[in-house]
Parts: structure tokens; sequence; C-alpha cells
């Protein structure tokens, strides 16, 4: 019999909780979809096989919004996992995970002892990045939390979330924080491959031309007075 396992998604609009969540339960990504509004509510279940246990993960979605807030609070109440997630492009969406979210939750979710994870998304905009992981992983080990970067886009990090969060349930001392090497070789990768197609694109078009001696000396017989 699976365990079940209540999961919500907390910060700030646009952070990307809705695409995260797409992505693991139905492995799509929409750049275009609509901003949570309430709260959404969806169900996935995960095998471990290693420790011959299942999960099922009960998601929801909340809105961001300031104006929402107060609904929020009616459905992270009593969750056994927290994610607190951020735009790694958005100092704001950072700031406002550790001034607001965390802080409300702790202060409603007295009778409980959730696990928590700081979800650092949008991990394919790293020239954009205003917030370094150095900062997401100090503020996880503060709060005792799983530090995740993901992706939804590059669908980096995502289904290794869900899996850390369901070690910890079983094992309270799994060190969910250990890297996983060949996941982060291959986003390396992937990030070395942007990196030299954009060198290649803003290469000037001109470059490794060279001027011919007669073309120099008749550009040479045009310099003059303005």
């Amino acid at each position: 019999m699976a365990s079940v396992l209540k999961v919500v998604l907390l910060g700030e609009s646009g952070v990307g909780k809705t695409c995260i969540i797409s992505r693991f339960t139905s492995d799509l990504y929409d750049p275009g979809v609509l901003t949570s509004l309430s709260a959404q509510f969806i169900s996935k279940t995960l095998e471990f096989k290693d420790l011959n246990q299942t999960i099922k993960f009960d998601i929801w979605d909340t809105a961001g919004q300031e104006q929402y807030r107060s609904l929020a609070k009616i459905f992270y109440k009593d969750a056994k996992v927290i994610c607190l997630c951020y735009d790694i492009t958005s100092k704001k969406s950072f700031n406002e995970l550790k001034d607001y979210w965390y802080e409300q939750q702790t202060k409603l979710n007295v009778d409980g002892d959730p696990i928590f994870a700081v979800v650092a998304n949008k991990n394919d905009l790293y020239e954009q990045q205003q917030v370094k992981d150095e900062d997401g992983k100090a503020f996880a080990k503060e709060i005792n939390a799983i530090f995740q970067s993901t992706s939804a886009k590059d669908n980096h990090g995502i289904t290794n979330l869900f899996e850390n969060i369901g070690k910890k349930y079983f094992n309270p001392n799994y060190d969910t924080n250990a890297i996983d090497n060949k996941e982060k070789e291959e986003y390396e990768q992937k990030k070395n491959q942007k990196i030299q197609q954009k060198k290649q694109i803003t290469a000037p078009a001109n470059r490794g031309i060279k001027l011919s001696p007669e073309t120099v000396k008749k550009d040479d017989k045009k310099k003059g007075c303005c």
C-alpha cells in the first residue's frame, strides 16, 4: 500500500510552480500556462524500488499573487511536504520566500513537522541569474531543508526533487543534499553547449577577413581632411 504525502508548492507568482508540477506529473512543459488564481490539485505515484516502497504525492499548486495569499493558508495547512519555490532570475521572489512564505507556514503548521524543500527554478536562465545557488543552499541549510536546482523547461532536477523528498520521508537522516553527479554532469554539458552556440551566433560576420595590400593603399589615399 502506498504512503500518501500532501505536498504544497509555495512562492511568488511566476516562479514556475505550475510548470514544475506539470513536468513531474505529465512530463509536459507549457511556457504559456496561465498563472494559478486559487489552488489546483493533482496526484502522482512514484515507486522507490530500492526501498520497496511507493508514495502517492497529492500535490497542491497555490496562487502566489498577494491578493490570494490568504487563500493559500487554507491549502498548505497540515501538509507533509512544503516546497518553497523561487525564480533564480528574481531576487524579489527569493526574498519573499524567506520573509513571507516560510514565516507564514511555520506559524500555521505548529502541530506538524513537514519536510521542507527549497526549489531554485529556471536554472536554464543562468545568464540572468540574480540569486546564487550558494544563497539558496544557505537558506535551505538554515531551515534544515532539501535544496534542489530545477528547470521545468529543460526537465532538470524535477524528478530528483520528489525522489529526495521520498527518501527523506522514509529515512529522516538521508543526505538529500548529496550531489547526483550524473545529473549535474548532464546539466553542465547542456549549459556549455548553449554557451558555445551563443558564441557562434554572436560572432562577428567579418571575423577572419583580411584586407589585401592594394585595398589598404587605396584606403590610405582616401584619408585626409574632412
